[in-house]
């Protein structure tokens, strides 16, 4: 356990992190609270906060800003380890080159995050999970103004997925015209899901916008949401369920089966 005291300890890279990785690389179990990261830039572009390699971390508390990535890494074994993520901040995480995100993690267990913030991906995407079971609740993740990020959230290869309470926001400089992306890289997980249910996801980029992109066969269920600037048609791509969604009207839209 690392624990700051009186605020938030700065771990900031002045130089590339000598390892090549990251400024802290995790190997076993850890918790930290009260940490902030920046600065992280090593020669092949994939610089971190912090590289995850295993074990099972949890983060409460914590900053991650002006990375090439916030987090990012796998897990030696694959669907092993767990990253937990409360009350914490990434923001202005990427390089540019859309191969650096605010959070990028792997084949591993779980990845779960309450209550956090995510914004300003630089290009890359704001969240990315390759988790077999990713569930993403309470929180906010928002392009605004000025941010370029990819998608919102990014689970290319499925799994067993919920995202729930978030306030989620697609901005006007986003490089891609989806909110959440499902299933686009294949789907190696047995009992692959995807729930969507009680956000509020807002549209700020425009026409063309779609909520839930899914390439998979599996439908999402995509329920209790209210959506701000986007048309009925503009909900889903791909097989969904949609129930009990309303405009930023209140107005209930067309519960809709999509195959």
């Amino acid at each position: 356990t690392i624990q700051a005291v009186g605020g938030l300890a700065h771990l900031l890279a002045l130089a590339s992190p000598p390892d090549g990785k990251a400024i802290l690389t995790v190997n076993t179990d850890v918790t930290m609270d009260h940490m902030e990261f920046s600065g992280a830039a090593v020669p092949d572009a994939n610089g971190a906060g912090i590289r995850y390699q295993g074990g099972n971390l949890t983060l409460t508390n914590c900053y991650f800003h002006d990375n090439e990535n916030g987090i990012m890494g796998n897990p030696p074994v694959s669907g092993t380890g767990t990253l937990t993520v409360r009350n914490s901040e990434f923001a202005y995480n990427g390089n540019g080159n859309g191969l650096t995100h605010n959070f990028y993690i792997g084949d591993v267990a779980s990845v779960n995050i309450d209550n956090s913030y995510f914004h300003d991906a630089v290009v890359g995407h704001e969240i990315k999970s390759r988790a077999e079971q990713t569930t993403i609740t309470n929180s906010r993740i928002q392009d605004g103004p000025d941010g370029t990020a990819s998608y919102s959230i990014d689970l290319p290869d499925g799994g067993t997925a919920t995202v729930s309470g978030n306030l989620i926001e697609k901005g006007p400089n986003a490089e891609n015209q989806s909110v959440i992306h499902f299933g686009g890289e294949g789907l190696p997980y047995a009992g692959s899901s995807l729930r969507v249910s009680g956000n509020s996801i807002v549209n700020d980029r425009g026409p063309g916008t779609t909520g839930v992109l899914n390439h998979t066969a599996i439908p999402a269920v995509i329920t209790g949401n209210g959506f701000t600037r986007f048309d009925a048609g503009q909900v889903a791509a791909g097989p969904a369920r949609e129930t009990a969604n309303t405009d930023e009207a209140g107005t209930l839209l067309p519960d809709t089966t999509l195959s």
